[in-house]
């Protein structure tokens, strides 16, 4: 029996590079994965990347996480279809390639990491983590990085709200306490190869597919001991 069977998980930035390999670990495992997306041809793309897997357990909602009225017309459609909501994968944000000190960068800059990276993990709980609470069950799980934890020059956008991303999960984890429900933030050591970066990637990165099989189990009734932790992925060593 796979380790999700009859589950329904929503995976907030699976439409991403990282994010198809996952969704399709958590597909191979015998979830239903919702997967929201501001860019229709994003779901397309990741329909065709899926095609060996039953299309009637994958969902696209075309939807920008990073606004309420999407965040609500998302969850919406979730309880319309399934009544229910097992867990939550928050894989969101983006990586700033701009390589300036932190004095040098824009307003405009600043505002679109922060709905980007920050605002979308904020309306994201604030809409699904209720369901669970009332549910009394079900996991929320982030993916974070390095940069969460580590000052990294010349990248603050993403340092400063990778960093808001870890606190809002710890917060969550206090204000849920005998809730039933298990929340936990993965924060992944370096960079991840993707199909994207295959040709320039590194033996010891760490894969999607790796990542998910993670997350899986964080999600599965196997880890229900696994609550309230700040876990690290390691890059394989050297």
């Amino acid at each position: 029996m796979a380790k999700l069977d009859g589950k329904i998980i929503l995976i907030a930035g699976g439409a991403g590079n990282v994010g198809e390999g996952i969704v399709a670990t958590f597909l191979e495992e015998g979830a239903t994965v919702i997967v929201p997306s501001r860019r229709a041809e994003a779901l397309d793309s990741l329909r065709e990347f899926l095609v060996t897997f039953d299309s009637d357990r994958f969902v696209g909602i075309v939807g920008n996480i990073g606004q309420l009225e999407d965040v609500e017309k998302v969850r919406d459609e979730i309880l319309q279809r399934f009544g229910r909501l097992d867990g939550v994968l928050a894989s969101l944000g983006g990586w700033w390639t701009g390589n300036k000190p932190l004095t040098e960068v824009s307003i405009e800059t600043w505002n679109q990491y922060l709905e980007s990276n920050l605002t979308s993990h904020f309306l994201l709980a604030r809409t699904f983590v209720p369901i669970l609470t009332n549910q009394k069950s079900g996991t929320y799980t982030l993916l974070g990085g390095t940069a969460a934890e580590v000052p990294l020059p010349r990248v603050s956008p993403v340092g400063i709200t990778a960093a808001g991303q870890l606190m809002m999960v710890r917060i969550l984890i206090e204000e849920t306490k005998g809730s039933g429900v298990r929340i936990n933030e993965v924060i992944v050591q370096g960079m991840v190869r993707t199909r994207v970066m295959q040709s320039h990637s590194s033996p010891e990165w760490i894969t999607p597919t790796e990542i998910g099989e993670f997350a899986v189990w964080l999600a599965s009734d196997e880890a229900y001991m696994v609550s309230g932790s700040i876990l690290h992925l390691n890059q394989r060593p050297r």
